[in-house]
């Protein structure tokens, strides 16, 4: 092979590996095929609407939004337990975790359980929804003075650490627990009234006649009859009596109102 024969093989080759080059880092750009898009816009572990959080001994997938209906459900803003009913009916409806929805109201724990275990996931402990809402620092970007009117999900700032939206107010949640007679993990509860001591679990453990700065001003409900739910956070209507530490533990299994949604995790 003579130099002019070699000169052109290595020009050839210098011409391919510049075009390469240059696809490349235009792809890693976005001006082609927007490769960086790709990775950052692909589907994460948890998928849609959900963040994973480590919580010490196990990792979850969190709704980052509280669960509103999908759109095969032919109530989009049930206003009535029959409107929850007709969903719940429908073999395609599932909750979904979606920015800017009405979160789903008047249904009871029995059915955010069903509907979150239809969707492939289930109801937070209230050990997990604590410890995801935790990090709270600013109670005022909630919606719990909103008076009587619902916010939609994520309109606020009122956010984790972690990405989760609207933890305190604008619905309280259900969390998968039951109360017994005023008994709760072997200890019975206090009575009724602004929460003065919490365990690590947030759950109340004294409380006192006049609100504690250190605890919000959060208020907890108890009844010491029969089998109750828990439901936590406040909702639009609470005020100051709204918060991580709020928690109603009086509230009947079947209680079904305005007030009271639920958001779903899953196990990882």
């Amino acid at each position: 092979m003579n130099k002019f024969q070699k000169s052109a093989l290595i020009g050839v080759g210098a011409l391919v590996l510049s075009t390469v080059a240059i696809q490349a880092s235009d792809l890693l750009r976005g001006v082609e095929g927007n490769l960086a898009g790709l990775v950052s816009e692909s589907t994460p572990i948890c998928g849609r609407g959900a963040v994973q959080i480590l919580l010490g001994s196990h990792t979850i997938c969190v709704d980052e939004y509280e669960a509103s209906p999908s759109d095969a459900c032919p109530q989009a803003d049930p206003q009535s337990p029959l409107d929850t009913q007709n969903n719940i009916n429908t073999a395609d409806c599932i909750p979904v975790s979606e920015p800017e929805a009405i979160p789903w109201r008047f249904i009871s724990l029995t059915q955010a359980q069903q509907l979150c275990a239809r969707a492939g996931k289930r109801l937070p402990s209230n050990e997990e929804w604590y410890k995801v809402a935790s990090g709270i620092a600013n109670d005022d970007q909630c919606a719990i003075n909103a008076g009587s009117s619902v916010q939609r999900t994520g309109s606020g700032q009122c956010l984790t650490p972690s990405g989760v939206h609207d933890m305190v107010g604008n619905v309280w949640e259900w969390v998968d627990e039951e109360v017994k007679s005023g008994i709760y993990a072997e200890r019975t509860l206090p009575e009724s009234g602004y929460v003065a001591l919490v365990d690590s679990n947030g759950v109340v453990i004294e409380t006192a006649a006049v609100g504690a700065d250190e605890f919000g001003n959060d208020y907890a409900w108890t009844d010491h009859e029969g089998v109750r739910g828990m439901i936590r956070g406040g909702f639009y209507g609470s005020g100051e009596d709204a918060g991580i530490f709020a928690q109603n533990m009086s509230v009947a299994l079947d209680s079904r109102t305005a007030g009271i949604g639920f958001r779903c995790v899953k196990d990882l």
